[in-house]
Protein backbone atom coordinates (compact mmCIF):
# COMPACT_ATOMS: atom_id res chain seq x y z
CA UNK A 1 0.00 0.00 0.00
CA UNK A 2 1.73 3.30 -1.58
CA UNK A 3 2.44 5.51 1.86
CA UNK A 4 2.67 9.61 1.51
CA UNK A 5 4.33 10.98 3.82
CA UNK A 6 8.04 9.85 4.91
CA UNK A 7 7.64 11.01 8.46
CA UNK A 8 5.07 8.46 9.22
CA UNK A 9 6.69 6.08 7.75
CA UNK A 10 7.85 4.33 10.90
CA UNK A 11 5.42 4.56 12.70
CA UNK A 12 3.23 2.40 10.21
CA UNK A 13 5.41 -0.08 10.26
CA UNK A 14 5.54 -0.27 13.93
CA UNK A 15 2.09 -0.82 13.72
CA UNK A 16 2.13 -3.47 11.15
CA UNK A 17 4.72 -5.22 13.44
CA UNK A 18 2.57 -4.88 16.43
CA UNK A 19 -0.74 -6.39 14.75
CA UNK A 20 1.42 -9.40 13.90
CA UNK A 21 2.39 -9.73 17.27
CA UNK A 22 -0.87 -9.77 17.89
CA UNK A 23 -1.75 -12.34 15.36
CA UNK A 24 0.75 -14.69 16.45
CA UNK A 25 -0.43 -14.50 20.10
CA UNK A 26 -3.82 -15.36 19.69
CA UNK A 27 -3.80 -17.43 16.77
CA UNK A 28 -4.46 -20.95 18.61
CA UNK A 29 -7.10 -19.60 20.94
CA UNK A 30 -10.21 -21.18 20.58
CA UNK A 31 -13.76 -19.32 19.71
CA UNK A 32 -17.05 -21.92 19.13
CA UNK A 33 -16.29 -24.49 16.62
CA UNK A 34 -12.55 -23.67 15.85
CA UNK A 35 -9.59 -21.47 15.92
CA UNK A 36 -10.56 -17.76 15.12
CA UNK A 37 -9.26 -14.48 16.76
CA UNK A 38 -11.78 -12.29 15.28
CA UNK A 39 -10.00 -9.60 17.54
CA UNK A 40 -6.67 -9.77 16.09
CA UNK A 41 -8.08 -9.57 12.46
CA UNK A 42 -10.33 -6.34 13.61
CA UNK A 43 -7.09 -4.68 14.34
CA UNK A 44 -5.69 -5.55 11.06
CA UNK A 45 -8.25 -4.13 9.57
CA UNK A 46 -8.34 -1.04 10.81
CA UNK A 47 -4.69 -0.77 11.18
CA UNK A 48 -5.18 -1.10 7.74
CA UNK A 49 -7.41 2.01 7.67
CA UNK A 50 -5.23 4.14 9.73
CA UNK A 51 -2.67 3.50 6.85
CA UNK A 52 -4.52 5.66 4.67
CA UNK A 53 -7.01 7.69 7.08
CA UNK A 54 -5.94 10.85 9.36
CA UNK A 55 -4.68 13.48 9.20
CA UNK A 56 -2.50 15.20 6.37
CA UNK A 57 1.02 14.46 7.04
CA UNK A 58 0.74 12.23 10.09
CA UNK A 59 -1.04 9.14 8.35
CA UNK A 60 -0.53 10.71 4.70
CA UNK A 61 -3.90 10.64 3.73
CA UNK A 62 -6.18 13.51 2.64
CA UNK A 63 -9.35 12.34 4.47
CA UNK A 64 -11.02 14.47 6.88
CA UNK A 65 -9.47 14.76 10.40
CA UNK A 66 -12.82 13.75 11.84
CA UNK A 67 -12.69 10.37 10.01
CA UNK A 68 -9.25 9.77 10.96
CA UNK A 69 -9.99 10.35 14.61
CA UNK A 70 -12.90 7.98 14.46
CA UNK A 71 -10.81 5.55 13.11
CA UNK A 72 -7.96 6.09 15.60
CA UNK A 73 -10.28 5.15 18.37
CA UNK A 74 -11.88 2.39 16.77
CA UNK A 75 -8.66 0.92 16.79
CA UNK A 76 -7.50 1.86 20.18
CA UNK A 77 -10.95 -0.13 21.22
CA UNK A 78 -10.19 -3.05 19.30
CA UNK A 79 -6.71 -3.56 20.53
CA UNK A 80 -7.30 -2.84 24.23
CA UNK A 81 -11.04 -5.88 23.36
CA UNK A 82 -8.19 -7.97 22.33
CA UNK A 83 -5.36 -7.62 25.17
CA UNK A 84 -8.58 -8.25 27.25
CA UNK A 85 -9.56 -11.66 25.68
CA UNK A 86 -5.47 -12.87 25.77
CA UNK A 87 -5.11 -11.96 29.43
CA UNK A 88 -8.76 -13.89 30.00
CA UNK A 89 -7.37 -16.40 27.99
CA UNK A 90 -3.89 -17.12 29.34
CA UNK A 91 -5.96 -16.48 32.80
CA UNK A 92 -7.99 -19.58 32.17
CA UNK A 93 -5.04 -21.91 30.69
CA UNK A 94 -3.50 -21.45 34.10
CA UNK A 95 -6.71 -21.98 35.99
CA UNK A 96 -7.68 -24.80 34.39
CA UNK A 97 -3.98 -26.31 34.77
CA UNK A 98 -2.38 -25.56 37.86
CA UNK A 99 -3.83 -28.75 40.12
CA UNK A 100 -2.84 -31.25 37.83
CA UNK A 101 -0.55 -33.73 38.77
CA UNK A 102 2.85 -34.49 37.06
CA UNK A 103 5.05 -37.18 39.49
CA UNK A 104 4.88 -36.10 43.15
CA UNK A 105 3.76 -32.53 42.99
CA UNK A 106 1.31 -29.90 41.37
CA UNK A 107 2.69 -29.09 37.67
CA UNK A 108 4.21 -25.77 36.50
CA UNK A 109 1.15 -23.41 34.92
CA UNK A 110 2.11 -23.76 31.60
CA UNK A 111 3.31 -27.72 30.69
CA UNK A 112 -0.41 -28.43 30.23
CA UNK A 113 -1.42 -24.74 27.74
CA UNK A 114 -0.77 -27.04 24.72
CA UNK A 115 -3.30 -29.24 25.94
CA UNK A 116 -6.10 -26.94 26.50
CA UNK A 117 -8.40 -26.94 23.62
CA UNK A 118 -11.81 -25.10 25.73
CA UNK A 119 -14.20 -22.22 24.62
CA UNK A 120 -12.98 -18.99 26.28
CA UNK A 121 -15.26 -18.55 28.70
CA UNK A 122 -14.94 -15.40 31.24
CA UNK A 123 -12.62 -16.21 33.67
CA UNK A 124 -14.67 -14.75 36.54
CA UNK A 125 -17.26 -17.73 35.96
CA UNK A 126 -14.32 -20.57 36.73
CA UNK A 127 -14.89 -22.60 40.06
CA UNK A 128 -11.88 -24.29 41.85
CA UNK A 129 -12.11 -28.16 41.65
CA UNK A 130 -11.26 -28.90 45.11
CA UNK A 131 -9.99 -32.91 44.85
CA UNK A 132 -10.92 -33.42 48.30
CA UNK A 133 -14.51 -32.98 47.40
CA UNK A 134 -14.10 -36.85 46.01
CA UNK A 135 -13.39 -38.40 49.79
CA UNK A 136 -17.06 -39.78 49.88
CA UNK A 137 -18.36 -39.77 46.28
CA UNK A 138 -22.15 -40.75 46.29
CA UNK A 139 -23.23 -42.12 43.21
CA UNK A 140 -26.95 -42.60 42.79
CA UNK A 141 -29.17 -45.13 41.19
CA UNK A 142 -32.63 -44.80 40.10
CA UNK A 143 -33.78 -48.79 40.12
CA UNK A 144 -32.12 -48.74 43.96
CA UNK A 145 -34.69 -45.35 44.36
CA UNK A 146 -37.46 -47.00 43.17
CA UNK A 147 -36.71 -50.02 45.00
CA UNK A 148 -36.60 -48.39 48.22
CA UNK A 149 -39.58 -46.21 47.30
CA UNK A 150 -37.53 -42.92 47.51
CA UNK A 151 -37.46 -39.44 44.82
CA UNK A 152 -34.00 -38.58 43.44
CA UNK A 153 -34.35 -35.34 45.62
CA UNK A 154 -34.99 -37.30 48.46
CA UNK A 155 -31.74 -39.78 47.88
CA UNK A 156 -29.19 -36.80 47.34
CA UNK A 157 -30.97 -34.90 50.61
CA UNK A 158 -29.85 -37.91 52.81
CA UNK A 159 -26.45 -38.99 51.36
CA UNK A 160 -25.70 -35.15 52.22
CA UNK A 161 -27.35 -35.12 55.38
CA UNK A 162 -24.76 -38.24 56.20
CA UNK A 163 -21.81 -36.48 55.14
CA UNK A 164 -21.29 -37.43 51.17
CA UNK A 165 -18.64 -34.77 49.68
CA UNK A 166 -20.17 -35.46 46.04
CA UNK A 167 -22.99 -36.00 44.27
CA UNK A 168 -23.05 -37.68 40.98
CA UNK A 169 -26.50 -38.34 39.46
CA UNK A 170 -26.71 -41.49 37.94
CA UNK A 171 -30.26 -42.26 36.65
CA UNK A 172 -30.13 -44.38 33.42
CA UNK A 173 -34.04 -45.35 33.23
CA UNK A 174 -35.12 -41.72 34.19
CA UNK A 175 -36.96 -40.30 31.39
CA UNK A 176 -35.52 -36.89 29.95
CA UNK A 177 -37.88 -34.99 31.31
CA UNK A 178 -38.41 -36.11 34.76
CA UNK A 179 -34.50 -36.51 35.22
CA UNK A 180 -34.22 -32.66 34.34
CA UNK A 181 -36.82 -31.63 37.01
CA UNK A 182 -34.92 -33.78 39.56
CA UNK A 183 -31.99 -32.72 38.71
CA UNK A 184 -32.86 -28.72 38.85
CA UNK A 185 -34.13 -29.94 42.60
CA UNK A 186 -30.85 -31.56 43.16
CA UNK A 187 -28.92 -28.86 42.52
CA UNK A 188 -30.12 -26.78 45.01
CA UNK A 189 -30.32 -29.03 47.61
CA UNK A 190 -26.44 -29.56 47.12
CA UNK A 191 -25.65 -25.82 46.44
CA UNK A 192 -27.24 -24.72 49.66
CA UNK A 193 -24.72 -27.48 50.82
CA UNK A 194 -21.88 -26.32 49.45
CA UNK A 195 -21.18 -29.68 48.18
CA UNK A 196 -20.67 -30.27 44.06
CA UNK A 197 -23.94 -31.95 41.66
CA UNK A 198 -22.78 -33.93 38.26
CA UNK A 199 -24.78 -35.55 35.92
CA UNK A 200 -23.72 -39.09 34.62
CA UNK A 201 -23.03 -38.85 31.07
CA UNK A 202 -25.73 -36.40 30.22
CA UNK A 203 -24.21 -33.56 28.94
CA UNK A 204 -27.86 -31.75 27.78
CA UNK A 205 -29.28 -32.11 31.40
CA UNK A 206 -25.84 -31.07 33.07
CA UNK A 207 -26.18 -27.95 30.42
CA UNK A 208 -29.96 -27.10 31.90
CA UNK A 209 -29.57 -27.86 34.94
CA UNK A 210 -26.43 -25.63 35.63
CA UNK A 211 -24.76 -29.03 37.28
CA UNK A 212 -21.28 -28.38 38.84
CA UNK A 213 -20.32 -31.32 35.91
CA UNK A 214 -20.15 -34.07 34.37
CA UNK A 215 -18.79 -38.17 34.41
CA UNK A 216 -18.38 -39.65 31.59
CA UNK A 217 -17.94 -43.10 30.65
CA UNK A 218 -15.40 -45.00 27.71
CA UNK A 219 -18.17 -45.34 25.38
CA UNK A 220 -19.75 -42.15 25.80
CA UNK A 221 -19.07 -38.84 25.06
CA UNK A 222 -15.13 -37.70 24.93
CA UNK A 223 -14.39 -35.49 27.52
CA UNK A 224 -12.60 -32.90 25.50
CA UNK A 225 -16.04 -32.58 23.45
CA UNK A 226 -17.57 -32.35 26.84
CA UNK A 227 -15.04 -29.75 27.82
CA UNK A 228 -15.68 -27.67 25.08
CA UNK A 229 -19.95 -27.84 25.45
CA UNK A 230 -19.29 -27.20 28.94
CA UNK A 231 -16.56 -24.71 29.22
CA UNK A 232 -13.41 -24.89 31.88
CA UNK A 233 -15.39 -23.52 34.96
CA UNK A 234 -17.30 -27.33 35.04
CA UNK A 235 -15.54 -30.43 36.48
CA UNK A 236 -15.54 -33.17 34.17
CA UNK A 237 -14.22 -37.03 35.30
CA UNK A 238 -13.66 -40.28 33.63
CA UNK A 239 -13.75 -43.85 34.41
CA UNK A 240 -10.82 -44.89 33.31
CA UNK A 241 -9.40 -48.76 33.62
CA UNK A 242 -5.84 -48.65 31.97
CA UNK A 243 -2.88 -46.31 32.01
CA UNK A 244 -3.50 -45.46 28.18
CA UNK A 245 -7.35 -43.88 29.24
CA UNK A 246 -6.10 -42.38 32.48
CA UNK A 247 -3.25 -40.45 30.35
CA UNK A 248 -5.98 -39.39 27.75
CA UNK A 249 -8.55 -37.98 30.16
CA UNK A 250 -5.75 -35.57 31.40
CA UNK A 251 -4.94 -34.93 27.56
CA UNK A 252 -8.44 -34.10 26.93
CA UNK A 253 -9.13 -31.64 29.92
CA UNK A 254 -10.56 -33.70 32.42
CA UNK A 255 -10.44 -32.95 36.36
CA UNK A 256 -10.18 -36.03 37.79
CA UNK A 257 -10.95 -40.01 36.72
CA UNK A 258 -12.93 -42.63 38.87
CA UNK A 259 -11.37 -46.19 38.67
CA UNK A 260 -12.66 -49.48 39.08
CA UNK A 261 -14.09 -51.65 38.99
CA UNK A 262 -11.82 -52.14 42.57
CA UNK A 263 -13.86 -55.06 43.65
CA UNK A 264 -16.85 -57.13 41.80
CA UNK A 265 -19.85 -55.39 41.45
CA UNK A 266 -23.64 -55.47 40.36
CA UNK A 267 -24.12 -52.41 39.75
CA UNK A 268 -22.66 -52.29 36.09
CA UNK A 269 -22.89 -55.52 34.54
CA UNK A 270 -19.46 -56.80 32.26
CA UNK A 271 -17.34 -54.66 34.49
CA UNK A 272 -13.76 -56.61 34.50
CA UNK A 273 -12.57 -56.09 38.56
CA UNK A 274 -9.05 -54.54 38.56
CA UNK A 275 -8.69 -55.23 42.34
CA UNK A 276 -5.96 -53.42 44.64
CA UNK A 277 -2.98 -53.34 42.92
CA UNK A 278 -4.49 -52.75 39.76
CA UNK A 279 -5.99 -49.53 41.01
CA UNK A 280 -2.54 -48.86 42.38
CA UNK A 281 -0.88 -48.93 39.35
CA UNK A 282 -3.56 -46.71 37.75
CA UNK A 283 -3.07 -44.07 40.48
CA UNK A 284 0.92 -44.37 40.32
CA UNK A 285 0.48 -43.22 36.59
CA UNK A 286 -2.07 -40.58 36.57
CA UNK A 287 -1.60 -37.22 36.57
CA UNK A 288 -5.28 -36.73 37.09
CA UNK A 289 -6.45 -36.81 41.08
CA UNK A 290 -8.36 -40.73 41.10
CA UNK A 291 -11.60 -41.93 42.85
CA UNK A 292 -12.09 -45.55 43.43
CA UNK A 293 -14.98 -47.48 42.30
CA UNK A 294 -16.39 -50.64 42.27
CA UNK A 295 -17.94 -52.98 44.94
CA UNK A 296 -16.34 -50.43 47.36
CA UNK A 297 -18.62 -50.89 50.86
CA UNK A 298 -18.35 -50.36 54.64
CA UNK A 299 -15.85 -53.84 55.11
CA UNK A 300 -13.73 -52.68 52.49
CA UNK A 301 -13.64 -49.15 52.28
CA UNK A 302 -10.41 -48.83 54.59
CA UNK A 303 -8.02 -51.57 52.60
CA UNK A 304 -8.60 -48.82 49.63
CA UNK A 305 -7.93 -45.89 51.57
CA UNK A 306 -4.39 -47.31 53.20
CA UNK A 307 -2.99 -47.57 49.86
CA UNK A 308 -1.98 -44.12 50.75
CA UNK A 309 -1.26 -42.52 47.43
CA UNK A 310 -1.27 -38.74 47.53
CA UNK A 311 -3.62 -38.96 44.24
CA UNK A 312 -6.05 -41.53 45.38
CA UNK A 313 -8.46 -39.29 47.03
CA UNK A 314 -11.65 -40.81 47.80
CA UNK A 315 -14.29 -43.67 46.99
CA UNK A 316 -17.13 -43.63 45.01
CA UNK A 317 -20.12 -45.88 46.10
CA UNK A 318 -23.76 -46.61 44.59
CA UNK A 319 -25.30 -49.92 46.30
CA UNK A 320 -23.58 -49.46 49.90
CA UNK A 321 -25.48 -46.34 50.02
CA UNK A 322 -28.17 -46.14 47.95
CA UNK A 323 -29.23 -50.00 48.35
CA UNK A 324 -30.52 -49.86 51.82
CA UNK A 325 -33.14 -48.61 53.86
CA UNK A 326 -31.59 -45.77 55.22
CA UNK A 327 -29.24 -43.88 53.23
CA UNK A 328 -28.41 -40.98 55.51
CA UNK A 329 -26.97 -43.80 58.37
CA UNK A 330 -25.42 -45.70 56.43
CA UNK A 331 -23.44 -42.70 54.97
CA UNK A 332 -22.60 -41.36 58.15
CA UNK A 333 -21.08 -44.93 58.82
CA UNK A 334 -18.90 -45.05 56.08
CA UNK A 335 -17.95 -41.36 56.37
CA UNK A 336 -16.37 -41.93 59.97
CA UNK A 337 -14.89 -45.58 58.78
CA UNK A 338 -13.25 -43.20 55.56
CA UNK A 339 -12.40 -40.41 58.27
CA UNK A 340 -9.97 -42.89 60.67
CA UNK A 341 -8.47 -45.16 57.84
CA UNK A 342 -7.06 -41.26 56.49
CA UNK A 343 -5.83 -40.38 60.01
CA UNK A 344 -3.90 -43.44 59.84
CA UNK A 345 -2.48 -43.52 56.48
Amino acid sequence: MPIVGGSCLPRIRFRRRLVVVFVLTGQDACFGAGPTIPPAYVVVGFSALMSIGGRRGDYGGSVPNSFGTLISSLALYAGSLFITVAKQFVESALYHSKDLVIGNGPQGPFDHLFELKSPLYKTGSLQKFNPGDLFLYAVTDSGMNKKWGRSIKDAVKAAIEGGATIVQLREKDAETREFLEAAKACVEICKSSGVPLLINDRIDVALACNADGVHVGQSDMPAWEARELLGPGKIIGVSCKTLAQAEQAWKDGANYIGCGGVFPTRTKAANPTLGIEGLRTVCLASKLPVVAIGGINAGNAVSVMELGLPNLKGVAVVSALFDRECVATETRNLRSILENAHSRS
